[in-house]
């Protein structure tokens, strides 16, 4: 996710606590009497809101405010969903005679059906996307149940340098996760 929507999320959400929480601050203020509570209430023209309904403008203000509230859910989901997938990263050992371009997919897909080769491995997932603008490779490993952890970790390990020495100065995050299967019943 992109640091900026991660912040713009966050003010969002805060905005809207923020809301809900002084409706709820009030209305409880309003069942205990609190006097600054029945003086926001002072405020507020109950006559003209029940007679609002009645207006000529109040169906088309509606259908407006549902307009807009639909348009910025709408943009803020996409926003969220969008993938960030990353598929070429450029070495530092390109020069103006050339440039050197990896496809971290191909080679998070070989460090993936190497790993599956392990015997006490399920499955192996990967993925290669942008993670708070950093490139990041992450390698999910499924093991069943009474795998040798110790020797999965050292496996990893093992691949990891590999990838290291494959790719020097190459600026890409790895993850590797390993997730144990529930043994049957």
């Amino acid at each position: 996710m992109n640091r900026r929507i991660n912040y713009f999320d966050r003010i969002v959400v805060l905005v809207v606590g923020l809301l809900i929480l002084a409706g709820g601050v009030w209305a409880v203020g309003l069942y205990f009497d609190l006097p600054l509570s029945q003086r926001v209430t002072g405020f507020i023209d109950f006559p003209a809101w029940r007679a609002a309904p009645d207006q000529s403008w109040f169906d088309w203000a509606l259908a407006g405010i549902m307009l807009v509230s639909a348009v910025l859910g709408g943009w803020l989901i996409a926003l969220n969903v969008r993938r960030y997938r990353l598929s070429r990263v450029v070495s530092p050992a390109s020069d103006a005679s050339g440039t050197i371009a990896l496809n971290l997919a191909s080679l998070a897909g070989a460090i993936a059906k190497e790993l599956e080769e392990h015997p006490r491995v399920d499955s192996v997932l990967h993925s290669v996307v942008t993670h708070w603008d950093r490139p990041t490779m992450t390698i999910t490993v499924r093991a069943r149940p009474g795998a040798d952890v110790l020797a999965l970790r050292e496996t990893l390990e093992a691949s990891e340098r590999e990838f290291r020495a494959a790719t020097p100065g190459i600026e890409v995050d790895t993850v590797y996760k390993l997730h144990l299967l529930p043994p049957e019943r």
